[in-house]
């Protein structure tokens, strides 16, 4: 439920009806998980296919990423865990902090930021401090790359490269070994 009242204030801040479409997911996810993930997948090719997204080098680009990339986090994992009824007083409170903070772009980013990090650390514990070392790490490299890529896709292009690379790295514990 955090998820849809973050993707509603995000709708309104950034003026945009994209993140509406997060509204499928949820109203799939009482038709099992793999109905809700085929919601989550349209709004993600919403995100990808909508026009006039600016590079991330602009403060409008910053602005978008900022917010529909922690709005798609809090969706991700309310879907993936069934959170679609709000089950106790934490979760309203976040609801309140997410409704009030749509005043301006500050409140919602500083909003949104905190609520992404309680929400990964109340879900996943210790490997929230994987997303939010990913985070920074792809932060620095955009810093560090700044004015060397050519254009959006090349952004886009680092961005999940360096989104691949920490799903990999997360599952090398995993991976079974096989001896010589």
């Amino acid at each position: 439920m955090i998820g849809l009242v973050a993707s509603i204030v995000s709708s309104a801040v950034l003026k945009s009806w994209i993140p509406l479409v997060a509204v499928i997911a949820y109203a799939l996810t009482p038709r099992g998980r793999k109905a809700a993930l085929f919601g989550v997948s349209l709004y993600f090719l919403a995100l990808i296919y909508s026009p006039g997204f600016d590079s991330v080098y602009t403060a409008r680009g910053l602005r978008e990423l900022v917010v529909l990339g922690m709005t798609t986090v809090l969706i991700l994992n309310d879907v993936l865990q069934g959170k679609i009824k709000v089950k106790d007083k934490r979760e309203l409170a976040l609801l309140g902090v997410l409704a009030v903070s749509a005043i301006n772009d500050y409140t919602l980013f500083a909003a949104l930021i905190v609520v992404t990090a309680y929400e990964l650390r109340e879900s996943f514990g210790k490997a929230a401090l994987y997303f939010l070392s990913w985070l920074a790490v792809t932060g620095v490299t955009l810093l560090i790359l700044r004015g060397k890529l050519p254009g959006t896709a090349a952004e886009a292009f680092v961005i999940s490269a360096l989104g691949l690379a920490a799903v990999a790295a997360g599952m090398i514990r995993d991976t079974d070994h096989a001896e010589v």
